[in-house]
């Protein structure tokens, strides 16, 4: 009867140790493809949610899937190039974009091994690599297949684009042409018309420009219809015809907002989402350690029946059982804390996240005020703009500010809201016309003029508590 009592309690033991272990992830494939396959759907899964989570899970991927098969290589690189791309940092991007080409090259696949030169092309050009840009378009040309039209047509815009930043008009007319005879098509689309106004600019062919410039931003998107406002608004300034000049200058304002207004629209809806999927991700954590804990209360059970019905028995080996249920003790503890620790950096990632929307939104307002010199003249609409938005985030920021600091000037409070939005010191520096390296000078000023004790906090730690 003992020894009967001894296995139903150890079968137990083994079904609760399993459940606990699918519970929280135990495990781990051999296969390499297999994981990497695993990574690349997870991060592909929270990508939209989570940047930040889905690139460490990609990079995951990106290292055990260096052996696997050149399909999937291609997949995971493509992705992650395009979450470089989406954090601007190009010299990552453009690595991963050329391991893309390889991947191509090596399944055999010449389409999309052209699709991986265009957007090397792309990059170069983001760098100001003009020489290798243009080479890259043009291997991407003779790459692609015979019948796609469309793409190699882009291939010759990517190749105007870069003859007009060389400033070689006629070069970038012929590869304007080239395109239109490839696909006559390609004329609908945003970049070839924008490409074509930028043309018959750098050839002086004015009247023509205009002409092109009303017909496009009749039905055209209100982001080609800014940008064309703006090259036509430069024209007519360069012309001396200040009247044309001032209403393209209205014009573009009127659009600027309302692209500001779309844009801030569009963050502050995805700042009300994080901060739901965020309370979901609370309440997932609290659920998971509840489950964790009730696991934990069944194991202590079990081992009390266990050590009671089999002490007569296996009294030598208590310290040796004793010892086993220590460790796995601090088995839950530490996957416990690595818990915490995960929730604790996504919460992290978030507001980082949650500081770049929050520079997304005045930018707008910066580069339409930004002069030839390319410092921006902020005028007192501007400002009481970027107070406004700074307020509509965080809400009553400059109230709260100037009731604890009575003693801050009108620009000490502007200053304040540039550096709550995060706005980097490159542009700070063009809004008060003075060097990159003054503008660190100038935050320590304030920080002192805010509260001479702080010493470790930066002034953006300092103002981030009124976020809370």
């Amino acid at each position: 009867m003992m020894v009967k009592r001894f296995f139903i309690l150890l079968s137990a033991c083994v079904l609760l140790a399993s459940c606990t272990g699918n519970g929280i992830g135990w495990g781990s494939s051999s296969d390499s493809t297999a994981v990497t396959r695993s990574f690349l759907e997870k991060g592909k899964a929270i990508k939209e949610d989570n940047a930040d989570s889905a690139l460490v899970l990609i990079l995951n991927a990106v290292d055990y899937g260096k052996g696997c098969e050149p399909q999937l290589r291609y997949d995971v690189y493509k992705i992650i190039s395009e979450m470089y791309e989406a954090k601007n940092i190009s010299d990552q991007q453009q690595k991963y974009q050329r391991l893309m080409a390889d991947a191509a090259k090596a399944m055999n696949n010449k389409q999309k091994e052209a699709e991986a030169f265009l957007r090397i092309s792309m990059t170069d050009l983001t760098m100001g690599e003009l020489d290798r840009s243009l080479t890259d378009a043009r291997k991407a040309y003779k790459l692609a297949l015979a019948d796609s039209l469309e793409f190699k047509a882009n291939c010759q815009l990517m190749q105007t684009q870069v003859f007009l930043q060389k400033e070689l008009a006629d070069s970038a007319d012929f590869h304007l042409k080239a395109a239109k005879q490839i696909c006559p098509q390609i004329i609908e689309g945003e970049m070839y018309r924008l490409s074509e106004a930028y043309v018959l600019s750098a050839m002086n062919d004015n009247g023509k420009m205009e002409t092109a410039i009303n017909e496009y931003k009749a039905d055209g998107s209100v982001f080609l219809s800014a940008e064309l406002t703006r090259l036509l608004m430069s024209t007519h300034e360069s012309l001396g015809n200040w009247q044309k000049a001032y209403r393209d200058a209205t014009e573009l304002l009127q659009l600027t907002d309302s692209i500001s207004q779309k844009e801030a629209s569009e963050s502050m809806a995805r700042i009300h989402e994080l901060q739901h999927e965020q309370q979901m991700e609370r309440n997932r954590a609290d659920r998971e350690s509840e489950r964790a804990t009730l696991f934990f209360s069944m194991a202590v059970v079990l081992f009390l029946l266990l050590m009671a019905s089999l002490a007569a028995l296996f009294f030598r080996k208590k310290a040796i059982v004793a010892h086993a249920n220590e460790l796995e003790a601090l088995q839950l503890a530490d996957n416990f804390q690595a818990s915490e620790a995960i929730v604790k950096e996504e919460n992290r990632q978030l507001q980082k996240l949650y500081y770049e929307h929050l520079y997304a939104i005045i930018l707008p307002i910066m580069n339409a005020n930004r002069g030839k010199s390319g410092h921006i003249n902020l005028e007192e609409h501007s400002w009481k703009l970027i107070e406004e938005n700074t307020d509509m985030v965080i809400p009553d920021f400059t109230s709260k500010l100037r009731r604890s600091h009575p003693s801050l000037t009108a620009e000490d409070v502007r200053f304040c809201c540039l550096v709550s939005m995060r706005v980097p010191n490159s542009v700070i520096a063009d809004v008060y016309g003075i060097a990159a390296s003054s503008v660190s000078t100038r935050k320590h000023r304030m920080k002192k003029k805010l509260d001479a004790d702080i010493h470790e906090q930066t002034i953006e730690d300092y103002l981030g508590q009124y976020f809370l």
